[in-house]
Order: structure tokens, then C-alpha cells, then sequence
């Protein structure tokens, strides 16, 4: 069943939001380049305005900012979170937080709930790349990754919701950690649901080294150590003399996740972030009878006992 051409009763903060995870636990502070990606020629084109709210690491809201910056068409803007979040009088000094920045319409930012037509929306979410940016304290190691969080987890706008995460890059080689930063999140302010993920390391040849599984609450973010999943299952040695290298293997049923890469070397600090591509920009086909099919083939080779409970990674501490 297609979307509605118009999404009722829509609240506006959710239009273009722009959401990550703060590091803080690791060490690292948070700037977000952000940017209104409609330039003034489009017919879509509108100034925005920004705020955040932030969220603790169990989904609960913490609280919001008023108006941080206004944006014309095409601008953009750099901004210190770890210093907007003094806008937010109960945001923590210390843990882990997810926060989401509010890039509204202007004509909408005094509005709750709003009648968007959902073409505009999307116009929006695809030209809307933000960079995310991590920055080690005191060392000064930086860097980043773009990428966009549209519209998720929303039944007025996708009837199915899943995520197949397939990232040939998970290095374990002392120092080196491979960290997976997974996000739980929705355009809908009452979502409530925790979204499970099972997946597998494999290694090089692709042989199978250890299966596990976490569950991610509403607005919140767990981070996956490669390192401690395997050593937890007693493999950590075996996957280090094959080589250290090799591919975490996801699957989600019931919800979307925002999967992020963090390549960390724990002595240095020196870090390196990408994200995974959904399988539609690998496939055209992707999507529909095509998608479901996929993923039941993929379920039924490495993930036929879903109902079997597994052993679930600790949350990463520095």
C-alpha cells in the first residue's frame, strides 16, 4: 500500500530531523555541520529553522532548545552540541545521549501538528546530508560521516520496517576495535517500540565466528564492540589469528535501525566513522516482493532460530 500523498497531523519537528549519538563515554566531542539542501531555485526551496532535543540512553526526552539558527535555502551551519546543549538545563554533563536536531519550515516552527504533503518531505530528507563530526579530547584526532536520517519507523509512511546490515570492515586487531553505533529511531514523537538485532562477525572466507544479538530502545543508541562480543564467546584469539578482519551480518524484523561504523584504536584514540548502505543502492530491484524474499533468504541461511534467545553484548565503556 503506497503513502498517503498527505501526512495528517504530522508534527513539524520531525519534517528534516537530523539525529546521531554523542561519544562522550569514549572520549569525544560532537560538532554537526547542517545544512537547509534545498537550494533557492528549487520550487520546494524554504528557509528552516533549528533546534534539538535530546535523549537519554534509555529513550526518555531530557529536554529541548528554543531556536538555535535559521537557515535560507542552501546555507548551512556548523554547531558545537557539546555547548548547545547548555540550552537544555537538565542535559547531563556525562553519558551517553542521543540528540536529534529539529530542521523545520518557518512557516510550520510555531505549529505542533501539521498537514506536510509527503513529496515536499522527502525533497527535503534526500538533499539533506549533515557531517557529523567526533573530536578526541584533549588530543584534538577528528573525524566524521555524512549521511541523512529521513523518515523511519513510521507506519503512515512504510508498511514494512526491517534492516539488513551487511559491513565488510570489522577490524580486531590489538589496539584496534570495530564499534557499531546502532540508532532505534522515528518521524512519530509516541513510538515506543525496542527493535532487536541478530547478527554474526564473520571472518575473511566468510566462516562463521560468533552469532549475538541487541535490542535497542525507542530514541536511544547501543553501541556493539566487536572486540568484546568475541571475546565474550571465546573466539577473540581464533579471529585474531585468522587475520582480524571480516563482516558484521545484521538482521532486524521488527523495526528500522541507523547502523554506523567506528573503526577506534583505544590507545591512540584515533577513530575512523562510515555508514552502511541500505541495499537499495546496490540494488534497483530492491524494495516490495523483492525486499521480503531477500530477507527471508537471508533469515532462513543465518538466522532460522530468531526465537531463540542469544547471548546480548554489554554496552561499550571507555
Amino acid at each position: 500500500m503506497p503513502p498517503p500523498s498527505v501526512i495528517a497531523s504530522f508534527d513539524p519537528r520531525f519534517f528534516r530531523p537530523c539525529t546521531f549519538p554523542l561519544l562522550r563515554e569514549l572520549g569525544y566531542g560532537t560538532r554537526v555541520t547542517v545544512n537547509n539542501g534545498v537550494g533557492p531555485d528549487d520550487p520546494s526551496a524554504t528557509p528552516m529553522t533549528v533546534s534539538m532535543t535530546a535523549f537519554d540512553n534509555a529513550g526518555g526526552t531530557i529536554g529541548s532548545t528554543p531556536e538555535i539558527a535559521t537557515l535560507a535555502p542552501g546555507e548551512l551551519i556548523k554547531l558545537d552540541i557539546d555547548a548547545e546543549l547548555a540550552g537544555i538545563p537538565d542535559a547531563p554533563e556525562q553519558g551517553d545521549l542521543v540528540v536529534m536536531l529539529h530542521v523545520v519550515p518557518t512557516k510550520w516552527a510555531a505549529e505542533s501538528s501539521v498537514d506536510i504533503p509527503a513529496a515536499e518531505m522527502m525533497v527535503h530528507a534526500r538533499a539533506s546530508d549533515d557531517f557529523i563530526e567526533y573530536h578526541q579530547r584533549p588530543k584534538g584526532v577528528v573525524t566524521g560521516v555524512a549521511y541523512q536520517t529521513g523518515p523511519l519507523n513510521d507506519p503512515r509512511l512504510s508498511s514494512t520496517r526491517s534492516t539488513v546490515c551487511q559491513a565488510p570492515k570489522v577490524i580486531v586487531t590489538e589496539p584496534v576495535d570495530t564499534l557499531f553505533s546502532l540508532m532505534n529511531l522515528s518521524t512519530r514523537p509516541d513510538y515506543a517500540d525496542t527493535v532487536r538485532m541478530d547478527f554474526w562477525i564473520l571472518g575473511r572466507q566468510g566462516e562463521r565466528f560468533v552469532r549475538s544479538a541487541v535490542e535497542v530502545p525507542p530514541f536511544s543508541f547501543r553501541l556493539v564492540s566487536a572486540t568484546e562480543v568475541l571475546e565474550q564467546a571465546g573466539m577473540l584469539d581464533d579471529y585474531r589469528a585468522s587475520g582480524g578482519m571480516g563482516m558484521f551480518l545484521g538482521l532486524s524484523k521488527n523495526g528500522t535501525l541507523v547502523p554506523l561504523s567506528l573503526t577506534r584504536n583505544r590507545a591512540s584514540g584515533a577513530i575512523a566513522c562510515d555508514h552502511t548502505l541500505p541495499p537499495v543502492f546496490y540494488l534497483s530491484t530492491w524494495g516490495g516482493e523483492a525486499r521480503l524474499r531477500a530477507n527471508a533468504r537471508l533469515e532462513q541461511e543465518f538466522f532460522a532460530d530468531l526465537s531463540t534467545p542469544v547471548p546480548s553484548p554489554a554496552q561499550v565503556r571507555a
